[in-house]
C-alpha cells in the first residue's frame, strides 16, 4: 500500500471535513425561502390589513418550518420577533408576545425591532425582553482603524439614534473636484445610499438623515470625489473598508456638529400610532438623498449610482415608492336600485287620435300585464273607448323602479381624485314598443362617466374615507305603477263576434325619462385590505332628462373594487 504524502493527507482531511459539515450546512437554510415568503405575507399584507390571526398563523407555520436548525439564526430570531409584534400589537396575548421577544433575543442578541411597525408599546416590551434575556448588546462593533485615502477626515465618536450624523472632509490633492459624495448604510440596511456633501469653508460637509440612523449599530460610509467629467479621482475608503460610527440609544459627550454650525437635533419618533393599529414610519424631507449620475436604463451595480437611487437587474429604474404601494387602477362591480319620484297625471293611457302619442305631458306610456302597448295603436276603437277621466290616473309618489348592475373602472389621479366610468345592464325596464317608435331611447344599458373626490389626507390609503361624486351618462330610467281604466263597448277583431263588451281593467303606466342623466352623491369608502375597497353611496340623486320626461330618483349604490 502506498502511504499518502503530506499534500495528500491534507487533501484527505479537507474532503473528510466537507463530508462532515456539508449535510449540516445544507440543512441549515433549506427552509429559508418558504419561511421568508410566509414572513413577508404575514407582516406586509395580513398585519397591515389588521388580519392579526392570519399573520400569527403564517408566522407560526414559518417557525415550525425552520425548527431549530433548518433556517439561518437571524431569520429564526426575526420570525419570533415578528410573532411577538403581532401578539402584542393586536392585544391578543401580550405575555406570549414578550416570551417570543425573549426567545428571539436569545437566538440573536443584536436583533432590533422593525422600524416600520415599531410603536412605543412594542419598544417598551422589547427593551424589557432584552433585559430578561440577559442581553445588553447594542449591535455596535469595534470602530477599527480609519481608512486611508485622499481626504482628511475624522469620523464623529458616536451619535444617538434618530439624529443626523455630521460628516466633514478636507481635500488637499491636485485634482479639481466637481462633486464629493458619501456612500453610507446604517445598521440593518442592505445597500449603500448616496449623500452629496456641500462646500463648507476649506472642506465639504453634510449630514446623514435621521431616517437612516434609526437603529443601534454601526453606521458605515466611505467618501468619493469626482471631476467635471464625473470620473472618480479621489477616495477615502471603499465598500469593504469603511468608516464606522457607533449609533446608540443615548450619546454622552459633546454633540457632534459641522464646523461653525449647531449640532443637529434628534428627530421625532414617528413609530407611535393608535393602539392596535399598525403604522409605518414615513420618511420626512431629510430622507431624500441625492443619487448618482446615471439615468434610467443605464447599467449599474448598486442603487447609489443611479439618479433615482434605484438599481434593479443591473439597470437604473424609476424611483421606488415610499410607504404603501400606490395602486392607480381600480376595477370592480356595483349595483344600484332606483327609487323614482313619479309625477301626477290624468288619462295617462289616452292617445292623440291623429298621432297615436300619449296626450299626457308627464311622459307616461301604458302596457297590458303581458307587456303589450295599451291602448292598441292598430285598433283605434280601443283608444276611443276610453272616456275622458277614465283613461288611468296617477296620484304621484315614490316607486321602486330599475335595478342596475355595472362594471366599474377608476383611475386614481392622486390620493384624493378618481376619474372613472360605469357600464352595465338595467333591469325592470319599460317592455313596450311604442316608446321606441315615438323616438325614445329604451335600450336597457347604463353608460356613465364619473368624478369622485375622496375626503381627507392620503384618503385612498385610509381604512375609512368619505367621498363625494358627480356623474353624467346615458341610460333608460323608467318606473311603472298600476292604474285602473274603464272601456266602453267597442269593435275589436280580437273579441268574440268582433265586439268587446267594455268594462274596468288594470294596466301599467310607465314613466319614461332620459336617455341622458346627471347625478351627484356621497358615500363612504371602506378598505378591506391594501388592494380592495367597498364603495357605498346611500345618497345618490339622479335626474333623467332628454327626449323623455324629467324624472328625479334616488339611486343608493353599493360596489367593491380591487386595485392594481
Amino acid at each position: 500500500m502506498k502511504i499518502l504524502g503530506r499534500a495528500g493527507l491534507v487533501a484527505a482531511l479537507f474532503l473528510l471535513t466537507l463530508l462532515l459539515i456539508a449535510p449540516a450546512a445544507l440543512a441549515q437554510g433549506k427552509a429559508d425561502g418558504p419561511a421568508k415568503a410566509l414572513q413577508k405575507k404575514a407582516m406586509d399584507e395580513d398585519y397591515l390589513s389588521l388580519e392579526f390571526d392570519k399573520a400569527a398563523e403564517k408566522l407560526t407555520k414559518a417557525i415550525a418550518l425552520c425548527g431549530v436548525d433548518k433556517c439561518a439564526p437571524l431569520l429564526r430570531a426575526q420570525l419570533r420577533r415578528d410573532l411577538g409584534v403581532v401578539q402584542i400589537g393586536s392585544g391578543a396575548d401580550k405575555e406570549k408576545g414578550s416570551a417570543n421577544f425573549i426567545e428571539a433575543l436569545k437566538i440573536e442578541p443584536t436583533l432590533a425591532l422593525d422600524p416600520d411597525v415599531k410603536t412605543k408599546e412594542l419598544e417598551a416590551a422589547f427593551d424589557a425582553a432584552r433585559k430578561k434575556a440577559g442581553s445588553a448588546a447594542t449591535a455596535v462593533g469595534p470602530v477599527g482603524p480609519a481608512p486611508a485615502g485622499d481626504f482628511t477626515h475624522t469620523p464623529v465618536a458616536g451619535q444617538a439614534v434618530r439624529t443626523p450624523v455630521p460628516i466633514f472632509v478636507e481635500y488637499a490633492g491636485t485634482e479639481v473636484l466637481a462633486k464629493v459624495i458619501v456612500r453610507y448604510k446604517g445598521f440593518g440596511m442592505t445597500e449603500f445610499k448616496t449623500l452629496e456633501l456641500k462646500k463648507i469653508g476649506v472642506g465639504y460637509g453634510g449630514t446623514i438623515p435621521c431616517v437612516d440612523v434609526g437603529q443601534q449599530g454601526n453606521l458605515q460610509y466611505y467618501v468619493q470625489g469626482f471631476n467635471a467629467a464625473n470620473d472618480p479621482v479621489a477616495t477615502a475608503g471603499d465598500r469593504n473598508n469603511t468608516y464606522k460610527v457607533p449609533i446608540k440609544t443615548k450619546f454622552e459627550g459633546e454633540a457632534p456638529h459641522l464646523p461653525d454650525q449647531p449640532a443637529p437635533t434628534q428627530c421625532v419618533d414617528t413609530g407611535d400610532c393608535p393602539p392596535g393599529f399598525p403604522c409605518a414610519k414615513k420618511a420626512g424631507p431629510e430622507a431624500v438623498t441625492e443619487g448618482g449620475s446615471k439615468a434610467e436604463g443605464e447599467e449599474c451595480e448598486e442603487s447609489s449610482e443611479c439618479k433615482s437611487n434605484a438599481c434593479k437587474a443591473n439597470k437604473c429604474t424609476a424611483p421606488e415608492e415610499v410607504g404603501p404601494k400606490k395602486r392607480r387602477i381600480w376595477i370592480g362591480v356595483a349595483g344600484a336600485i332606483d327609487l323614482v319620484f313619479l309625477p301626477s297625471a290624468q288619462d295617462v293611457c289616452k292617445l292623440d287620435p291623429m298621432t297615436a302619442i300619449p296626450t299626457n305631458s308627464s311622459g307616461y306610456y301604458c302596457t297590458n300585464s303581458d307587456g303589450v302597448d295599451y291602448p292598441s295603436r292598430t285598433v283605434k276603437a280601443e283608444n276611443e273607448s276610453l272616456a275622458p277621466g277614465k283613461g288611468g290616473s296617477v296620484n304621484g309618489g315614490a316607486a321602486l323602479a330599475n335595478i342596475r348592475v355595472m362594471l366599474t373602472a377608476d383611475y386614481a389621479v392622486n390620493d384624493n381624485i378618481l376619474i372613472g366610468a360605469r357600464f352595465g345592464f338595467v333591469a325592470k325596464t319599460y317592455p313596450g314598443a311604442a316608446g321606441g317608435q315615438d323616438g325614445l331611447v329604451i335600450l336597457p344599458i347604463h353608460a356613465e362617466a364619473r368624478f369622485t373626490y375622496l375626503i381627507g389626507k392620503e384618503a385612498i390609503n385610509k381604512p375609512f374615507a368619505p367621498y363625494a361624486f358627480g356623474a353624467f351618462g346615458l341610460s333608460q330610467s323608467s318606473a311603472e305603477v298600476d292604474v285602473p281604466v274603464s272601456e266602453a263597448p267597442h269593435a275589436d277583431p280580437a273579441c268574440p263576434m268582433g265586439q268587446c263588451p267594455g268594462g274596468n281593467k288594470t294596466v301599467q303606466a310607465w314613466a319614461i325619462g332620459g336617455p341622458l342623466f346627471g347625478a351627484v352623491g356621497g358615500g363612504v369608502r371602506v378598505a378591506i385590505g391594501p388592494r380592495a375597497a367597498i364603495m357605498f353611496a346611500p345618497l345618490k340623486l339622479n335626474f333623467a332628462f332628454g327626449k323623455g320626461s324629467l324624472i328625479p330618483s334616488l339611486q343608493p349604490e353599493l360596489g367593491v373594487q380591487v386595485g392594481f
